[in-house]
C-alpha cells in the first residue's frame, strides 16, 4: 500500500511537470517564434513550416526512443517516461498557442525556459524524463562516456541556429536566453553536483554490492565494521556516482535491504577509473 502511495504521488508530480513544460512552450516560447531546446525545438522548426501539432510530433517522435530506453536504460525508467511522455504530448496539444500574459519577447524567452525546464526537472527529479533526446544523450553517456552536458550542448546549438536561419539572428538571440535561463533552472531544481560518493551500511553487503555493480555498472569498495551501540557486525559499501543516478542506487538497495542506512557527500573530484556515465 505504502509503495502504491508512492508511485501515485509520483505521478501526480510527474504530470504536474509535464503541464508546466507545456504551458512554457505553448504560452510563452511558441507564440513568440522562438524555439526550445531538444526534440520539442526541433518539433516546433517542424510546426512552423507545416503546422503540424507539435504534441503529435512529439508523440511520435518519442516511440523509437523509448523502444531504445526499455532495451538500453531500464524498465522502471522507461515505464515513468512512457508516462510522460503521453502526458506531455496530451498537454501540448490540448493547452491552446497564445501569448497569454504579455506580447514582451525577451519576458517570453527568460519565463518559457524558466516554467518549461522546471517542469522537466520536476519529471527528472521524481524518476522519470520527459522523452525526447535526454533518452538517446543518456545511452550515449552510459556507453560511450560523451556527457549527456556536451551532446545537448551541441544539439541546441544547432537549433539556436536553425532559429537564425527560419527567423532572424535577433530571434535566434532571444531563443539562446531561453535556452540559457531553462538550463540554469533545470540545475538550481535539481542542485546538481557532478559526481557524489555514496556509503552504504548494511547487513547484506554482498547481495547489495552485486545489484549495484550489475544494475548501475559501477564499482564498490567494501569493509566490515560493527556498530557502537548495538555491536553487531555490519558492512560498509562506498560507490561514486553522477547526482542524476541517485535516486535509482536508493531504490534498488532499500529493494536489497530495506534497513541499509545511506549518507550521501559530495565529490568535487575523482582520480583514478571512473567513467562519467551520465
Amino acid at each position: 500500500m505504502k509503495n502504491l502511495l508512492k508511485t501515485l504521488l509520483e505521478l501526480l508530480l510527474i504530470t504536474l511537470g509535464c503541464g508546466l513544460t507545456a504551458f512554457g512552450t505553448n504560452e510563452f516560447i511558441i507564440p513568440s517564434h522562438l524555439l526550445a531546446g531538444g526534440l520539442t525545438g526541433i518539433c516546433i522548426i517542424i510546426y512552423h513550416y507545416t503546422n503540424w501539432p507539435v504534441g503529435t510530433q512529439y508523440m511520435l517522435f518519442n516511440i523509437p526512443l523509448l523502444v531504445l530506453g526499455y532495451i538500453y536504460i531500464g524498465k522502471r525508467f522507461s515505464f515513468y517516461t512512457v508516462y510522460a511522455v503521453v502526458m506531455l504530448s496530451l498537454f501540448l496539444n490540448i493547452l491552446h498557442i497564445n501569448k497569454f500574459f504579455t506580447h514582451d519577447v525577451l519576458l517570453n524567452a527568460i519565463f518559457g525556459g524558466i516554467v518549461a525546464s522546471a517542469g522537466s526537472a520536476i519529471v527528472l527529479r521524481f524518476g522519470g524524463s520527459s522523452g525526447g533526446l535526454d533518452i538517446p544523450s543518456r545511452i550515449i553517456a552510459k556507453y560511450k562516456n560523451i556527457p549527456m552536458g556536451k551532446f545537448m550542448l551541441l544539439v541546441n546549438g544547432l537549433i539556436v541556429l536553425s532559429s537564425a536561419y527560419i527567423f532572424t539572428v535577433q530571434m535566434a538571440m532571444y531563443t539562446l536566453i531561453s535556452i540559457f535561463m531553462g538550463a540554469k533552472t533545470y540545475e538550481s531544481f535539481l542542485h546538481h553536483i557532478d559526481r557524489i560518493s555514496v556509503m552504504i551500511i548494511t547487513n547484506k553487503g554482498d547481495q547489495v554490492a552485486e545489484v549495484i555493480t550489475t544494475t548501475m555498472r559501477r564499482g564498490v569498495t567494501k569493509w566490515h565494521a560493527k556498530g557502537a551501540y548495538t555491536q553487531s557486525d555490519k558492512e560498509v559499501l562506498m560507490c561514486v556516482v553522477v547526482n542524476v543516478q541517485f535516486q535509482d542506487l536508493k531504490q534498488i538497495v532499500l529493494a536489497e535491504d530495506p534497513e541499509a542506512f545511506i549518507t550521501v557527500m559530495p565529490t568535487s573530484r575523482v582520480v583514478g577509473q571512473f567513467a562519467t556515465v551520465w
